[in-house]
């Protein structure tokens, strides 16, 4: 019991060093930037219900990811860190959460395992670590599972509540679509267990206590706004967009892969743990049928509604990990278990294989890497040791060893190997307006607007203007963003205005090219 006990405090705090480590040195990825832009305009503006991009006004997102990012960076200060850091607080606190759920359902050292599963698996870790929602809405999610799995066997206001309450901190994070997935549990654990008592006053009373809250917040956000406009958008946004969407057109077939994905590094058991259940159907217990259903219906949801990204789906991560556990502990000698001991062997080989990766990256082997790749080498030996002496189990070497592999790459290597031409560029113009105050910034739209990330680092503190005329941008700015494409014509134009240009070039991606034009005659420019 104390070794237990032990572990479950060693698990816990590497976790947290591993999701803590480093979450500053990765620049903004994708759109993290829009939340933590929005949420610093917000500061700016003293406003708690209109985030802005650019100080324009981005309503198609729920409050909550924007609101807790704004309380950090007012503490913090405004950084990568001060974005990222309530993600892996509720983060955090989901595992604690999941654990307590798992208890319920398998006996304490499967509990553990369970979430030893979720907490590790690549849907998790990976976006734990960004400043995004889909971390927000999955504490959403956990937290309602976990509130209805002990309340459901009563007729509680206070369970109701709570798992309203939980309910409603998904769907003001991401959307309904936290709605949506609770709600295909709960019938289906209700008409399996025949548990139609819950349709009473007091779920009804508590749902409309959440559905008040719920649009009570699109009203104050209408109201600072003076326009019914925010109303519209949550129709487009959660609605319309699920039948006739305007983006996100992705194949029906993505979720084919993306759904194992999350769970790496138990795909196949997931798999496994499908076929097992059709094989077997008849002699499915209640649990087993619901959490089948729960997943089936989860990802049938996902692949008919026509908007479709890969990270859609992640809400199916915690029901998924409950199918697999209950696979696991009940077929303990699974072939699987084979090719998974395959795997465990070559992951360290892995490891050591990431330094040529580096070197045909052509990126720098710095000393700090070199120790945190042998540190990660001689661990996995260690597991493999303790495997091969039946000091360790086999689930819990499997989940150790990938946990490593997970730590060097999102941890380490991502953070510590990352470039964007997004930061660099917008720092470069923030030096330039720090380093000569009250100078006009505008862009120039040859391609689109500079996105959330770059606003983010030029700490832009009024609306930078956007032409589509370069010689009225010529005439009337001092700073001039160009995104993705310079033509030449335009740089010979603006050299006889006197401007200097800087380029910020992306190899990779053209659309993150970024060129600064600024005037040499009134400028000192600052040092990169």
């Amino acid at each position: 019991m104390q070794s237990f006990r032990f572990l479950k405090v060693v698990f816990v705090f590497f976790l947290s060093i591993a999701l803590f480590y480093n979450l500053s040195k990765r620049p903004f990825f994708g759109v993290e930037g829009r939340w933590a832009e929005g949420a610093r305009e917000m500061t700016l503006r003293s406003s708690w219900f209109v985030p802005t991009i650019n100080f324009e006004p981005h309503i198609t997102k729920p409050l909550i990811p924007f609101w807790l990012i704004k309380i950090s960076g007012e503490i913090l200060g405004y950084s990568e860190f001060s974005a990222r850091h309530p993600g892996v607080i509720l983060a955090l606190l989901s595992v604690g959460i999941f654990y307590l759920m798992a208890k319920k359902l398998f006996e304490k050292e499967w509990g553990f395992l369970a979430t030893a599963f979720y907490a590790t698996s690549l849907g998790f870790f990976q976006f734990a670590r960004l400043s995004q929602s889909e971390i927000y809405q999955l504490f959403g999610i956990v937290s309602a599972i976990a509130v209805y799995i002990h309340y459901r066997d009563k007729t509680s206001f206070l369970g109701y509540f709570l798992f309203v309450l939980s309910l409603l901190f998904g769907v003001l994070s991401k959307g309904l679509t936290a709605f949506a997935v609770l709600a295909l549990f709960v019938f289906i654990d209700i008409f399996i267990y025949r548990r139609f008592y819950h349709f009473n006053y007091k779920i009804i009373l508590s749902l409309i206590i959440g559905i008040f809250l719920y649009f009570f917040h699109y009203y104050l956000i209408a109201k600072e706004l003076n326009t019914e406009l925010p109303f519209y958008l949550w129709f487009r946004e959660n609605i319309k967009q699920a039948v006739e969407p305007y983006d996100n057109l992705r194949p029906f077939y993505i979720y084919f892969y993306y759904w194992p994905l999350w769970v790496a590094p138990l795909s196949l058991f997931l798999l496994g743990a499908l076929y097992k259940a059709f094989k077997s159907f008849k002699a499915l217990n209640s649990d087993q049928m619901v959490f089948l259903f729960t997943n089936l219906a989860i990802f049938l949801l996902f692949t008919f509604a026509k908007a479709r990204r890969g990270y859609y789906i992640l809400p199916i991560l915690p029901f998924s990990i409950i199918l697999i556990t209950d696979y696991l502990k009940n077929t303990p000698k699974t072939w699987l278990m084979k090719v998974y001991t395959y795997f465990c062997y070559i992951l360290p080989v892995l490891t050591l294989l990431s330094l040529l990766w580096l070197k045909k990256e052509s990126y720098p082997i710095l000393k700090e890497t070199l120790i945190f790749i042998s540190l990660t080498f001689v661990f996995q030996l260690w597991c493999l040791f303790m495997l091969s002496k039946k000091q360790l189990s086999f689930l819990l070497a499997l989940v150790f060893l990938f946990f490593s592999s997970e730590i060097l790459f999102f941890s380490h290597l991502q953070p510590l190997y990352s470039f964007s031409t997004e930061k660099t560029a917008g720092e470069f113009v923030r030096k330039l307006t720090e380093t000569n105050p009250n100078l006009e910034v505008c862009s120039f739209s040859s391609y689109k607007e500079p996105v959330a990330n770059f606003y983010f680092y030029a700490r832009i503190k009024e609306k930078i203007m956007d032409y589509d005329n370069f010689n009225e941008a010529l005439k009337n700015c001092d700073i001039i963003v160009v995104r993705k494409f310079l033509n030449e014509k335009f740089m010979e134009k603006a050299k006889t205005f006197r401007f200097t240009l800087e380029r910020f070039e992306d190899k990779k991606e053209p659309s993150k090219n970024y060129y600064i034009l600024y005037s040499s005659s009134t400028i000192k420019t600052p040092s990169l």
